[in-house]
């Protein structure tokens, strides 16, 4: 599964997902005008066959509108830093993928305790 980490997560989140998804980039790091704005993220993911992983609520709205694909693992997380967030993705990774093979909904969303 290939992830594509919104800009408001943190790059360094990266080395620890590569080990659980097949592909994990971040938005600073796309081939598109920087800093990357929402629909330019998004059409990027969907040429590309991304998932997205995002803690702003503008990819719901997003989602919402244009319908998937790509589908968006939403991080209902408040104020978790990014080791905290990493650990939160690991832990729902068999959810994630599941969520994303199942092609019935288009956004998962994950909430932190």
């Amino acid at each position: 599964m290939k992830v594509l980490l919104d800009e408001n997560l943190s790059w360094r989140m990266i080395k620890k997902l590569a080990l659980y998804f097949s592909e994990v980039v971040h938005a600073s790091e796309l081939k598109i005008i920087q800093p990357a704005d929402d629909i330019s993220i998004w059409n990027y993911a969907k040429k590309n066959g991304f998932t997205i992983i995002s803690k702003d609520d503008d990819f719901e709205k997003i989602v919402l509108l244009r319908k998937a694909p790509p589908n968006l693992i939403y991080l209902k997380t408040y104020n978790l830093n990014t080791n905290k967030l990493t650990e939160l993705i690991i832990k729902n990774k068999d959810k994630i993928v599941e969520f994303d093979n199942s092609k019935e909904n288009d956004i998962f969303e994950i909430y932190s305790n």
